[in-house]
């Protein structure tokens, strides 16, 4: 199998499988609504990721 980096994907159908690391995972619920879930914020890394500081 191929590697694709987030980089490499176009906006539309798309049949490529992405490896990834999930750093964080946020979700906004809604309690007024009985916890109704509002969005979930993801955070993702390929190996193809660059840091700066």
């Amino acid at each position: 199998m191929t590697k694709v980096f987030f980089s490499d994907l176009k906006s539309g159908r798309c049949s490529f499988v992405v490896e990834s690391r999930l750093l964080r995972f946020w979700e906004a619920k809604n309690v007024k609504r009985g916890g109704e879930l509002m969005w979930m914020d993801l955070l993702m890394v390929d190996v193809n990721v660059s840091y700066s500081f």
